[in-house]
């Protein structure tokens, strides 16, 4: 075939073809173009981030998430994690995993947690999502990120994942009775949804939580302005029914609890304290500045004089106020267990360590799979007080 776009009109001059046939470019120079005007516009939308009060939040739906994406919060989101791993023993989760495959954390925020685990299951195949790309670049080959909304549709095929994993998602989830119907659709037969939550409601076991005033009316601001802004944060009590609703069996949850300054005696619940108070005190204004100005419209200056009040009593001492943290997990049934009527079996759910005084470990937990998570340290009773004077 005779290719003349580029011809010069002095045909005579033009030298005989050669023999070798001509590459043929698979995708035209204008359809290129294209797609990297594209490519470039999507990218633009995702990383062009929004900027309010002195914190930058998420350009891809903005607004749909309260809590800025700063290099502030990325520091309190690393720092979280570490604080949560260090309650749960070092376990990054508590489902009863068996070589798993495939694994999917929504709402990764910085990934450390689905980096860690493709770093622990070397073999499975580690996927991140969130609205956001502040995820690091050097990730070990078998994990990738996607910048994702979970409450749309999920693309993923039916019946794959091994594990689904949710982790300090309030703020952020509209329907979890939506999400949680999606991790059913989307695990495999015995895979797993496992849920990691804590309860911003402030307790104490000796009533010094009395004296935390300024903390609990931000507790009940909080949850007033995030129903409005339509992510209400749910109650503690309601995950294991509606993980079991959704049709998951062996629905397990267990609460711990989770100090909020070193005031407990116990070390490893003193250093959870500790850090916890930090990573409390940055989100404080993550949380007030996008959900107080944009909902209550509150006055910058107003959210800050009311924070400081709080940083205060954090960091009392002689306030022994601490919050819980639930982790809920159900596992998807195989065929054999669901019935002709599409009701599932009588397996049987149990709850434990449902209260937070609860002397329960889990070395009770007696159910089959389960039985080789280990031991947590007995923080569930009630906290010991350091008998020395501070120093």
């Amino acid at each position: 075939m005779e290719n003349t776009s580029n011809a010069r009109l002095d045909a005579p001059s033009i030298s005989r073809p050669s023999a070798s046939p001509i590459e043929v470019d698979s995708i035209h120079t204008e359809e290129r173009e294209e797609q990297a005007d594209d490519l470039s516009s999507l990218t633009s939308s995702i990383v062009d981030y929004e900027y309010e009060n002195g914190r930058r939040y998420h350009a891809y739906k903005a607004g749909h998430y309260p809590m800025p994406n700063d290099e502030t919060e990325l520091d309190r989101l690393d720092l979280q994690h570490h604080v949560i791993t260090l309650l749960l023993d070092g376990e990054l989760h508590l489902a009863p995993l068996q070589d798993p495959k495939r694994i999917l954390d929504i709402g990764t925020g910085t990934g450390l947690w689905a980096i860690e685990m493709a770093e622990r299951y070397s073999n499975a195949s580690v996927i991140g999502t969130d609205l956001s790309p502040i995820q690091p670049n050097w990730v070990p080959s078998n994990v990738s990120f996607e910048i994702d909304d979970l409450e749309s549709e999920w693309l993923y095929p039916t019946n794959h994942f091994d594990l689904v994993h949710s982790r300090m998602m309030i703020c952020s989830i509209s329907n979890w009775k939506r999400m949680i119907a999606n991790a059913y659709k989307h695990c495999k037969p015995g895979g797993f949804l496992e849920i990691q939550e804590f309860d911003p409601t402030i307790f104490s076991d000796d009533g010094t939580d009395a004296a935390s005033v300024h903390h609990k009316e931000f507790v009940r601001l909080m949850c007033q302005a995030s129903k409005e802004y339509g992510v209400p944060i749910p109650g503690q009590k309601e995950f294991k029914p509606w993980i079991e609703e959704a049709g998951f069996v062996d629905v397990k949850e267990y609460q711990f609890k989770m100090p909020v300054n070193s005031w407990p005696k116990d070390k490893k619940l003193k250093e959870v304290g500790r850090l916890m108070c930090m990573v409390y005190s940055e989100g404080l204004e993550a949380i007030g500045v996008g959900l107080f100005t944009r909902v209550l419209k509150w006055q910058p200056m107003e959210i800050s004089v009311f924070l400081a009040r709080i940083r205060k009593e954090l960091k009392d001492r002689d306030i022994h106020v601490y919050q819980t943290v639930t982790v809920a997990i159900g596992r998807k049934p195989f065929p054999h267990e669901v019935d002709l009527k599409g009701r599932q079996s009588s397996s049987k759910s149990e709850t434990q360590n449902s209260q937070p005084a609860s002397s329960h470990t889990r070395r009770d937990i007696q159910s089959p799979g389960y039985s080789n998570l280990p031991q947590f340290a007995s923080q569930l009773g009630t906290f010991k007080v350091p008998s020395t004077p501070r120093t």
